[in-house]
């Protein structure tokens, strides 16, 4: 499938779909594990042209990591998790985590005006984008939308009304999926619309197959992985709170997506459909997600699969960057959940129930974006 960038009004922000990306935000960074990670990513925004800002103890934004500090005691790790950089009615917006302490001196984010509303859905359980015709859409897991009776009794989750004021989104324009179990950004990823990446355990089942017959040795990690997928199978078919691969698919056709079926999870610790996905300058796609590198030789080849069942389906994709954090070292091992032979990226998925893209907040290039819709 080519997916061509065509009229730039197709293009998206944060959490989202895919557009030129202008910087991307990281916080609570410190552990040496951690800072490996931003070190990737650093590595990555210097190859493709984009920055990266850090903020540690809520102190300063910047674009250096202060490797002396040892402990952050006011911002977690989760980047997206109720922050985002958007452009609405009031012009360019940063949405704060008012759970967080409001940062006053946002010194390269100062034409951004600051939102520290409690009515914004978490991050990884949203998509934002653009019709052909620039009409807003937003995907949004139900768990993070609820309606005006149970917000006048609970107040803490966004209602429709509330969603269309902070996003400047039609209210049929917001598509709701069913996923009570776990966030959004683990299942589905847009690529830009009216394509969408679905995670399909069936064809997560077909590759450790494929994984098995590759590597003699490699029986314990298949039943391990073909044990994870069948559960997760079953509860998608049988509870009433989620949603089957093929439900969601059914339901995204409905609201105008094209759904494309991948084997993206594997795994509380291999995830690659939690992932960030832009436009570099010459328009093509990029696509930075978890790694199994640094693990076992089995689990690296599962990575191998996904990269070559993406560059299948999506033909004008560039570089596919895969951040591993390195080999997770004894000392680094936050718990225990997960392969015991992993690496850090891997052992933040199973144990801290987040990856690379809960870890980022996208900054979209605006600029770009206004002159190329506006032509």
């Amino acid at each position: 499938m080519n997916i061509n960038a065509g009229n730039r009004k197709q293009l998206v922000f944060n959490g989202y779909d895919v557009m030129p990306l202008k910087g991307i935000y990281m916080q609570g960074l410190v552990s040496p594990a951690e800072l490996q990670i931003f070190k990737e990513m650093k590595s990555i925004s210097a190859k493709e042209g984009f920055d990266l800002f850090v903020n540690q103890n809520n102190h300063s934004i910047t674009t250096k990591q202060n490797t002396k500090i040892q402990k952050d005691n006011k911002l977690s790790i989760w980047a997206q998790d109720n922050k985002a950089f958007i452009k609405n009615k009031i012009g360019k917006v940063l949405l704060w985590n008012s759970k967080e302490p409001v940062f006053n001196n946002i010194a390269p984010f100062n034409d951004y005006k600051i939102d520290a509303g409690r009515y914004m859905p978490r991050g990884g359980n949203y998509h934002l984008g653009y019709k052909p015709e620039g009409e807003k859409w937003l995907l949004i897991n139900s768990m993070s939308i609820t309606d005006e009776k149970s917000f006048d009794t609970f107040g803490d989750t966004p209602t429709k009304k509330h969603l269309c004021e902070l996003f400047d989104v039609k209210p049929e324009n917001i598509y709701v999926i069913n996923e009570f179990t776990s966030d959004l950004d683990e299942y589905v990823r847009p690529i830009r619309f009216p394509n969408i990446l679905v995670n399909d355990y069936s064809a997560s089942l077909k590759n450790i197959e494929k994984m098995r017959d590759k590597f003699i040795d490699s029986a314990e990690t298949y039943e391990k992985l073909k044990s994870y997928i069948t559960s997760q199978m079953k509860n998608e078919n049988e509870n009433p709170f989620c949603e089957s691969c093929d439900e969601r698919c059914r339901k995204l056709k409905q609201f105008g997506f094209k759904p494309i079926k991948i084997a993206g999870k594997y795994a509380d610790d291999i995830n690659f459909m939690n992932a960030l996905a832009f436009e570099n300058s010459n328009g093509k796609l990029l696509y930075i997600t978890n790694s199994t590198k640094h693990s076992t030789p089995d689990l690296e080849y599962l990575e191998t699969l996904f990269e070559k069942d993406l560059r299948g389906h999506i033909e004008n994709i560039a570089d596919i960057y895969f951040v591993s954090g390195g080999k997770r070292e004894e000392a680094q091992e936050f718990f225990s959940r997960g392969f015991a032979k992993g690496n850090v990226i891997m052992d933040v998925l199973a144990n801290r129930l987040g990856g690379i893209h809960c870890m980022c907040s996208e900054i979209p290039n605006f600029d770009i974006f206004t002159t190329s819709s506006s032509k």
